[in-house]
């Protein structure tokens, strides 16, 4: 049987301390598990066809989400049988435990973003995203999501947000098909991040009232570096103290209460 292939991007070095972090944690987990893994930089960007990052407003998100499924079918068209993809933001913190299924066709994995309402209460919105991504061969939805990005994209009058071919997308087919869900795999919101760091809080509570089953890796938001959600500003200290706490504290047990 064919080793997995598990697959990263960012741009060149330096980088920051904690997609440092983050992305040797994954190289760490692939090692373990025996799968193969590589490591691009900006020439994933050479896949976008013509015109496509002007439609997106040079928007990186959006130009990653469709670069990230290039990426993947073009790995198939060399012959990989399974290609698994990571964020360079998504950290892995328990890596004796995090695993993936190797039969599903295809997995997205597990948001759960918790915001604060106009009522000052925290709520947490339900969804999917595409910050890991696992797709084998035979995956009937790959070439689809590669054409509604385009097409999507293709048709945009005005900039839009940045999750426009990226979660929303995955969010809105997952609710009509029903993917298969990492759900180990998550998203942490600032707050729930800043919960962390202070070792519990009614964010992460919230949080954690929707999960099904611990989350053992979560995407650290990088792209929100230097802005202030709610009532957290982010920067790169503080992403590297959630990663920190999430390593020191949740490594055997999954994301669960203090």
């Amino acid at each position: 049987m064919q080793r997995p292939i598990v697959i990263q991007s960012f741009h060149a070095r330096p980088w920051p301390k904690v997609i440092e972090m983050a992305i040797e944690s994954v190289a760490s987990w692939a090692k373990k598990r025996d799968y193969r893994y590589m490591l691009f930089g900006d020439e994933v960007m050479d896949l976008l066809p013509d015109g496509f990052a002007i439609k997106c407003s040079n928007r990186i998100p959006m130009m990653i989400d469709l670069a990230r499924l290039l990426t993947i079918r073009q790995l198939f068209e060399e012959g990989a049988e399974q290609v698994i993809w990571f964020d360079a933001d998504m950290l892995i913190f328990s890596t004796e435990h995090f695993d993936v299924d190797l039969t599903s066709e295809q997995a997205v994995g597990r948001e759960i973003w918790v915001s604060k309402t106009k009522a000052g209460r925290w709520k947490a919105h339900r969804h999917v995203h595409n910050a890991v991504l696992s797709f084998r061969r035979t995956s009937p939805i790959l070439d689809f999501l590669i054409f509604a990005t385009e097409r999507i994209a293709g048709q945009l009058k005005a900039p839009a947000s940045p999750q426009l071919v990226g979660p929303k997308l995955f969010s809105h087919i997952h609710n009509l098909v029903n993917l298969t869900v990492w759900e180990e795999a998550g998203v942490l919101s600032p707050e729930v991040m800043s919960n962390v760091i202070d070792k519990g809080g009614p964010a992460l509570n919230c949080h954690l009232r929707e999960q099904t089953r611990p989350a053992l890796a979560a995407n650290l938001c990088y792209s929100l570096v230097n802005k202030k959600v709610d009532d957290v500003f982010v920067d790169e200290g503080f992403l590297l103290d959630a990663a920190n706490q999430l390593l020191r504290q949740f490594s055997k047990s999954g994301l669960t209460r203090f």
